[in-house]
């Protein structure tokens, strides 16, 4: 099964997820920012915060997103 090496932070919101097997996606979410969930990413800040444990991005104990949850988003 796949995992995430390296969450980075890019420009206007989104999330460049590198995983182990070499590939990688852009991951976009700006367009969530104005749900319940992401709101608080809004806040450039707490967006920078990103980090992963390998099968989840997360920001702090509040906002998590799975691995296969990404591959969901990055299709809608």
């Amino acid at each position: 099964m796949n995992r995430i090496k390296e969450v980075i932070p890019k420009e206007d919101y989104r999330l460049e997820v590198q995983l182990q097997n070499g590939g990688s996606i852009i991951l976009n979410m700006e367009t969530r920012l104005a749900t319940v969930r992401f709101g608080r990413l809004a806040n450039e800040e707490v967006f920078r915060l990103v980090s992963t444990d390998g099968n989840f991005i997360r920001w702090g104990d509040e906002i998590e997103i799975s691995l296969s949850e990404v591959f969901l988003m990055v299709q809608k």
